[in-house]
């Protein structure tokens, strides 16, 4: 006969402690894994655009948002004011001087699906699209009437730029020219003698 000390049979007996504690961490692992990549927090100032298999899924946010790990992809736009810097070096002005100009405008985002959908980069469509409106502005005025320009009319250029970039998501709520600059070349001399002349003959004559 075989005989076995009663430490061996309690051995041979008792279950492995160690292998439901391998089994639970077996198990968690995936689970947090899959949590990590499904929950988003979302602060107040963003929100996410999430796509379902390549389709929208509408606008997440703000607060604790869960996602199908897999199924769905989120694009997160903020919804913070931002700074613009226009620059026009060469923008002509009605009577033919040649300008620069810099200014700046005050945008954000106001509908985050066309500004995560639309392309690739709004601020900067927006940005080109400030840069032609103020371009255009110039063209219709005379070199005289550029202080006008950058006091009066700046809140109905701001309209004009979100009218346009309104496509895009993104909403100019400001628009300010910080600087005008007229380089010395030979429209500006031409400028300033035509204006010369013309000042010369309405002074009455003696």
């Amino acid at each position: 006969m075989l005989v076995l000390g009663a430490r061996t049979i309690f051995a041979l007996q008792a279950p492995a402690v160690g292998e439901p504690v391998v089994w639970v961490l077996l198990g968690a692992v995936p689970l947090l894994v899959i949590i990590s990549r499904a929950v988003r927090v979302v602060g107040e100032d963003e929100r996410l655009v999430v796509r379902r298999l390549g389709r929208g899924a509408g606008v997440r946010g703000p607060g604790l948002v869960l996602l199908w790990p897999g199924l769905e992809r989120e694009a997160r736009v903020s919804l913070r004011l931002v700074c613009l810097d226009l620059f026009c070096p060469e923008a002509v002005t009605r009577d033919g001087v040649s300008v620069r100009v810099k200014a700046t405008a005050v945008a954000a985002a106001t509908d985050p699906v066309r500004f995560a959908m639309t392309t690739d980069e709004p601020l900067t469509a927006t940005t080109l699209v400030a840069e032609g409106v103020l371009r255009r502005q110039i063209a219709q005025r005379d070199l005289g009437e550029l202080p006008a320009l950058a006091t009066a009319d700046c809140a109905e250029m701001a309209d004009r730029i979100s009218d346009s970039a309104a496509r895009w998501g993104v909403h100019v709520t400001l628009l300010d020219i910080t600087d005008i600059q007229v380089p010395l070349r030979g429209e500006l001399i031409a400028w300033a003698q035509e204006r010369t002349g013309m000042q010369r003959e309405k002074r009455p004559r003696g």
